[in-house]
């Protein structure tokens, strides 16, 4: 199921999750003993269904009409574990319940706004783990004006995690760059 969604991404340019990526989540569920997870940006389901394989339960955010219907089908025979919210992540409004962590995957320009909106539900001793922090490694110098400005608001968001004295922060240089945030007991 997984391979299939991997081809279905590449061959359809899909964003989604690398493979060390992957493994980092893994072994970060593992470790955090995670059971619960807020996902940030579902796509074709491809992180959420491997989540709910590691045994989790995931609530997932996507908001992109297309990806949309392409989850839904996806989810279906996991739809125990899974739980598709179609609508964009910083206009929902609802209740969500707590969870051990969240996974932030979405659009990078809104990362702090998803962390700022989301932490709150974040269990005691949970953690915030973000992708795509280094943004393919692009050279800020060689790039468009756009995806400059993008980069630079990636940097941003790494300083706001870096000093945010609720939190302590730990970058990874794996696959496209992520940390993990927990809240400073």
């Amino acid at each position: 199921m997984l391979n299939d969604l991997k081809q279905y991404a590449k061959d359809h340019n899909v964003p989604i999750i690398c493979d060390d990526g992957l493994l980092f989540l893994k072994k970060t569920i593992k470790d955090y003993q995670i059971k619960s997870v807020l996902e940030i940006g579902t796509a074709i389901g491809y992180s959420a269904i491997f989540m709910a394989l590691e045994g989790c339960h995931v609530t997932t955010f996507e908001r992109n009409k297309t990806m949309i219907e392409l989850a839904k089908k996806h989810i279906e025979p996991y739809q125990n574990q899974i739980e598709l919210i179609a609508e964009d992540a910083l206009l929902f409004d609802g209740n969500l319940g707590m969870f051990d962590m969240i996974f932030i995957d979405a659009a990078k320009a809104q990362y702090q706004k998803f962390f700022e909106k989301y932490t709150p539900y974040l269990k005691q001793g949970g953690i915030v783990v973000c992708d795509n922090l280094s943004f393919h490694h692009l050279d800020i110098q060689k790039v468009s004006r756009s995806t400059r400005q993008l980069i630079q608001k990636l940097e941003r968001f790494k300083t706001y995690l870096e000093t945010h004295p609720d939190y302590q922060t730990t970058f990874y240089d794996v696959g496209d760059g992520m940390s993990i945030t927990k809240r400073v007991e």
